[in-house]
């Protein structure tokens, strides 16, 4: 049995799962489990994960861990090839793990907003675009100011897991045009791309939002 994780495409916490199993080299099958066919409330996956959320994985002893972070936590615990994802050292670390509660309530909350309010998943009605733009642009003037500042990655030179997640969610501002990500936040853009797009096999597992934004991809 191999590691198997269970994935809606264009989720972008999924994608940071997939881009730390391709630069960690760990084998792995998926399995898609579209939120938009209501597969994630489906009788079968529920009892994968009760919560009916993605991403999830089951480990290759059947044990099942669900929570995009909490997995990303426990793939660098449990392989040694991932360990090099979390620093060793407790005043870097931190660095990691002060991040994560602001991506949760911040970067994901907002950026995702927008980009599916941008893209029309969100009803109409239900989506100010002046408002939610502005929440992105104050969502991006902390994480440039206080988590990225000068640096290459959140921990200095070290490509961590919480670059993995916040990367991931600045890339749907990256493929929505309207928003000036080069014009606004250029190092920001840089970054992103640092994470994402110097290595073709985690470019590579963008793809799936790529297309679902109508974007030409090579």
């Amino acid at each position: 049995m191999v590691l198997t994780v269970f994935y809606e495409p264009i989720s972008a916490p999924c994608r940071s799962i997939f881009a730390l199993l391709e630069l960690a080299k760990i084998p792995y099958e998926k399995k898609v489990i579209s939120f938009f066919k209501g597969e994630c409330s489906g009788p079968e996956y529920l009892k994968i994960n009760p919560l009916g959320l993605v991403p999830a994985i089951q480990d290759d002893d059947g044990f099942v861990v669900s929570e995009h972070e909490a997995i990303l936590r426990y793939l660098v615990n449990t392989r040694k090839e991932a360990e090099s994802f979390i620093p060793k050292d407790a005043k870097t670390k931190v660095l990691v793990d002060q991040y994560y509660p602001f991506h949760h309530y911040a970067v994901r909350k907002h950026i995702a907003h927008y980009f599916f309010g941008h893209n029309s998943v969100i009803p109409a009605e239900s989506f100010n675009r002046e408002t939610a733009y502005k929440d992105v642009e104050e969502t991006l003037k902390k994480f440039e100011s206080i988590f990225l500042q000068d640096k290459k990655f959140i921990c200095e030179e070290d490509l961590t897991i919480a670059d993995l997640s916040a990367a991931n969610e600045f890339f749907q501002l990256y493929i929505a045009t309207d928003f000036e990500l080069e014009k606004k936040f250029p190092r920001v853009k840089v970054y992103m791309e640092r994470c994402l797009l110097e290595n073709p096999a985690v470019r590579e597992t963008t793809r799936p939002i790529v297309e679902f934004a109508g974007k030409a991809w090579n």
